[in-house]
């Protein structure tokens, strides 16, 4: 049975301390909030004021209701005023020994049946609720920021926390108008230990200069269509925070995927720690500002060469949609439905995209010969200077090796249009000439899509990025650590997606997940561990079971 919380706590008036007061006093309880400092109070009652105004400026709330708000606060620094509270929310810095600190002295003021939640997002709940003299009754309340508008509460319990609390907290959640997911304690929880390994993976990325940064989070929030890519992401979050919660969580996992990155570490090193320092991955206006502004490594755009008309080589639905893209792009478009049609049709255009639908059933070498073959007279045929592309999932490299042609091949991944607009990849060779790139570049804006140019390697950006991270999330469903359901509601309303990853895997299909997953383990020669497919995901496409039940 969950008990009846009238009177809550919150110590640390910060900006995730005060939106948590916010979100209390929102829901009509009395709410009392404690600070070291006046200075430290006076701020944070700031921030209650700002952000209530800001409310009442987009009409999410009249002046009576922020007055009703406000007046349900009381703040203080004095913890002897927190007596009269149910439950006491710390989210003071991630300091065990501060948190240790607040604890003792709450136990010296509140009642015997008054819960005590930590707002951690890093640290070990049950290492915190270690020295209390009434274990049972710590359990974890992680709020997301900004908490009065992300809906998702982890609520993390310890192996000493009791079945009432635990219930009080999540029914407590739920009347708020969060969206409650109630799970163990282990390092990262839910949401952080799934961001941070797909945080990880993309800053590998840029760091080995795989892509750019602005094509990074393109490809994300574009081709995946996530609310902002990692990059800027990082830099609203702060590079020492992310720095600081990857630590922890590799600490836990000792995983290879989720080893700290080097850049990250020399980045906070030298102050560069996203905006509230002004510079981070990106450069913005002033310490403090989301105005993002140029900098040596903002790319300068070259215009590429002029295009007037395109070839397209394939009949079938990617074929299709290419060619009417192209012709309504206002490009000249020639298409041949096969490669046994007179390919010198496509002499005197400028860009040439191969777009067979490919064959499962056929013989893979056989169906190789053919792009072979196709490739090598695209050579011979078209004047020098077309660029020529395939659609399909071959080599650049050996494309570009069979045509003769390496200055001026790539290839084009189309994905399906987002709510965020549609991405076309292009994978570069070492060779393929930024002349190429900067055509390719144009061509594809021309067509309404935005193009991220990467090196040429499985899974270029977008499928490199998702698939691994919807594989993260079937292992932590098959380790029995939280539920499909749960893990869908923490990525959707605490980190912002569309839909959660096991929606996402339903509506693209487990199988074409798989496929990509088994491409991406195979092209590291299996020294990747962590990209081995998921015997569940495996599993689940054998017996062709979806993972949410009635989709």
């Amino acid at each position: 049975m969950a008990r009846e919380i009238k009177t809550v706590g919150v110590i640390g008036l910060g900006t995730m301390g005060a939106g948590i007061v916010e979100v209390f006093a929102r829901g009509g309880l009395t709410v009392i909030g404690v600070e070291s400092t006046q200075e430290y109070a006076e701020r944070g009652r700031g921030i209650l004021q700002t952000s209530t105004d800001r409310a009442v400026a987009r009409g999410k709330l009249d002046e009576a209701g922020q007055a009703q708000i406000l007046g349900r606060i009381t703040i203080t620094t004095e913890y002897a005023d927190l007596a009269p509270a149910d439950l006491v929310v710390e989210a003071v810095p991630e300091i065990m020994s501060l948190k240790h600190e607040v604890i003792g002295k709450l136990e010296d003021v509140l009642g015997d049946d008054a819960i005590v939640a930590t707002n951690t997002s890093s640290l070990s709940i049950t290492e915190i609720a270690a020295p209390a003299k009434v274990p049972g009754r710590v359990i974890g309340m992680h709020f997301f920021n900004p908490a009065p508008i992300l809906k998702l509460v982890e609520v993390i319990t310890t192996p000493l926390t009791d079945s009432e609390t635990t219930e009080t907290v999540r029914a407590l959640s739920e009347g708020l108008g969060k969206k409650p997911v109630v799970i163990g304690d282990r390092a990262g929880f839910v949401a952080n230990y799934l961001l941070y390994g797909y945080f990880v993976a993309a800053m590998r990325m840029y760091e080995s200069g795989h892509v750019s940064r602005e094509d990074l989070d393109t490809a994300v929030r574009v081709g995946i269509g996530l609310p902002m890519g990692p990059l800027t992401l990082g830099d609203l979050v702060g590079l020492d925070v992310l720095h600081h919660i990857s630590d922890v969580i590799y600490g836990h996992s000792r995983s290879q995927h989720h080893a700290p990155s080097t850049m990250l570490e020399r980045m906070v090193l030298a102050g560069r720690l996203g905006r509230k320092s002004g510079q981070g991955f990106y450069a913005f206006a002033k310490p403090g500002s989301g105005q993002v502004v140029d900098d040596e490594l903002t790319p300068a755009g070259g215009t590429g060469r002029d295009v007037q008309s395109v070839g397209v080589i394939g009949s079938g639905a990617l074929a299709d949609e290419l060619a009417s893209r192209f012709t309504e792009g206002g490009f000249e478009v020639v298409q041949v439905a096969d490669a046994s049609d007179d390919l010198s049709r496509l002499s005197a255009v400028g860009l040439v995209v191969e777009a067979q639908d490919e064959d499962l059933d056929i013989d893979v070498a056989e169906e190789l010969r053919d792009v072979d073959d196709l490739f090598a007279e695209l050579g011979e045929v078209t004047a020098p200077g077309t660029i020529l592309a395939t659609a399909n999932t071959y080599s650049a490299v050996a494309l570009a090796s069979i045509s003769g042609r390496p200055e001026d091949t790539v290839v084009l991944r189309v994905h399906a249009p987002t709510p965020n607009g549609q991405v076309i990849e292009a994978g570069r060779t070492i060779k393929t000439s930024q002349e190429t790139v900067d055509t390719v570049r144009a061509v594809i804006s021309a067509i309404g899509a935005e193009a991220v140019v990467c090196k040429d390697r499985t899974g270029l950006v977008v499928d490199a990025l998702l698939v691994t991270h919807l594989n993260d999330c079937v292992r932590m469903l098959d380790e029995g650590y939280a539920s499909a359901e749960d893990i869908d509601t923490a990525l959707q309303f605490g980190l912002g997606y569309p839909v959660g990853p096991f929606a996402m895997i339903d509506q693209l299909g487990a199988d074409e997940v798989l496929a990509v997953a088994e491409e991406l383990y195979t092209g590291t020669a299996g020294f990747q561990s962590h990209l081995a497919p998921s015997p569940l995901l495996v599993e689940h496409v054998l017996l062709e079971e979806p993972f949410l039940s009635g989709e």
